[in-house]
């Protein structure tokens, strides 16, 4: 494909031989920077058909922070008028001050118009502008970006306290009462399982537990795999993700990963980046939500016999399994399921209390899965049946209660609760409110003997 350069812009190939010269150029956004409060600047690199390397760093200096790109995708494009090439940390850059440059955003998607989203006052589009953004926006389609030498990490792989690389897809982007963001990213991977440290206080359910996500959020997640929640607090980092959307496909660069009460979480660094990713890149992760068919186990994409302690057993051995977020987004609000969890909390703490005034049994477990935690309660006589033992053998039940727990659960060191296989079913508490007063009981499990 011919592309037309018989005016002003230049290369990106020749900006790295115009040093101290003020030029102009026009490129596609492969990397990003978040803004630096300090000096109301911020970075990104641009390449174009001649020069599809890693890319021309492009710093941008404005007053204000408001005054900045403020990019909505990676792989946009940008106008940059009367911009200086220089040299920034030994690295050929071309500075654009608001005060001398301008500069104009355009969404990157071929066939969209030429009207950019975000300007500066002073720039204005020729028609040969529009010429050349169309043959940019054509050769895309086409384009494959070289991310060089950098290490991306599943997030089967990641580890606590390291910094990573993730290519990875948006599911959702929301905001909680403090004003505090959380992006949710996902690449078709389990997280690794987390240990615990036995404490007083209840585990929350998520990493975001002021903003519990209604149902019809979670259907838009993906029901295998784990859901990794990226904190973002700072104001102009805030503005950088403005742009993310649902079903986007970005990679994050020195993302920094954390675990707090058996939780994965990610938060920015002062050196995290998004950079380019090619939709195609990521297609073998796009969720597939299948429909549901029968009352029991209602869910035809079932997954693939996962391995167990086999610790528990059940009464329906031939019912497929499912994911905690399969229940948690089924279509109906009463149905049964079967699935492989971790007991990783109980109420009442005390064995002596599992039974009520009237003698009637009654728990609260956590269970989680890579996918999701949520509360089972145990009750009457599937408590009973679940530990099979006398009511007053504290001993027998303390010793089973551990074995389910993963060790000692008076006992301060980190624990790692067994995966088991239960039944459950969802019921409602309230007709009137039938979503809102959903809960989840166990039933038809017990603690094997051995």
């Amino acid at each position: 494909m011919e592309i037309r350069d018989d005016y002003k812009f230049l290369r990106v190939e020749d900006a790295f031989k115009a040093l101290h010269l003020n030029i102009s150029l026009i490129g596609v956004i492969v990397e990003l920077d978040f803004p630096t409060a300090s000096d109301c600047s911020c970075t990104l690199k641009i390449i174009d058909p001649w020069h599809s390397g890693s890319g021309l760093p492009v710093k941008l200096i404005a007053r204000a922070n408001r005054s900045l790109p403020r990019v909505e995708s990676i792989g946009d494009v940008i106008f940059l008028s009367s911009v200086k090439i220089v040299l920034v940390n030994r690295k050929i850059t071309a500075l654009c001050n608001e005060t001398s440059s301008s500069f104009a955003l355009f969404n990157g998607e071929h066939g969209e118009g030429f009207v950019p989203y975000q300007s500066s006052p002073k720039f204005r589009i020729r028609d040969q502008d529009k010429s050349f953004l169309s043959n940019l926006r054509e050769w895309m389609i086409t384009y494959k970006f070289d991310d060089g030498s950098c290490c991306f990490t599943s997030l089967k792989d990641i580890k606590e306290g390291e910094h990573l690389n993730l290519n990875c897809q948006i599911v959702h982007v929301s905001k909680d009462d403090k004003d505090r963001c959380y992006i949710f990213v996902w690449d078709g991977t389990e997280m690794p399982a987390c240990s615990f440290v036995v404490k007083s206080e209840r585990l929350p359910l998520c990493v975001e537990p002021e903003m519990m996500l209604p149902t019809h959020v979670l259907r838009t997640f993906p029901t295998f795999g784990s859901v990794l929640r990226i904190i973002v607090e700072n104001v102009t980092e805030k503005q950088a993700i403005q742009g993310l959307k649902p079903g986007q496909h970005v990679k994050f660069l020195n993302l920094f990963l954390q675990v707090n009460m058996g939780l994965w979480s990610a938060t920015f660094s002062p050196s995290t980046k998004m950079q380019y990713t090619m939709s195609r890149e990521m297609q073998s992760f796009s969720p597939q939500r299948e429909k549901f068919s029968s009352r029991w186990n209602p869910i035809t994409r079932c997954i693939s016999s996962p391995s167990h302690s086999g610790i528990t057993g059940v009464a329906h051995e031939d019912a497929p399994f499912v994911t905690l977020m399969d229940m948690l987004t089924y279509s109906n609000v009463t149905a049964k399921f079967r699935c492989v969890v971790r007991f990783i909390q109980v109420f009442p703490r005390d064995v002596r209390n599992f039974h009520d005034l009237n003698g009637k049994f009654k728990l609260l477990a956590i269970l989680e899965d890579a996918t999701a935690r949520i509360h089972a309660s145990l009750y009457a006589d599937e408590g009973d049946k679940f530990f099979g033992c006398d009511p007053s053998d504290e001993e027998a039940l303390i010793k089973k209660l551990n074995k389910l727990l993963g060790g000692d659960r008076m006992n301060e060191a980190p624990r790692n609760p067994p995966w088991v296989q239960c039944c459950l079913f969802s019921y409602y508490r309230n007709k009137n409110d039938q979503w809102g007063s959903r809960r989840f009981r166990i039933f038809d499990t017990w603690i094997n003997a051995k």
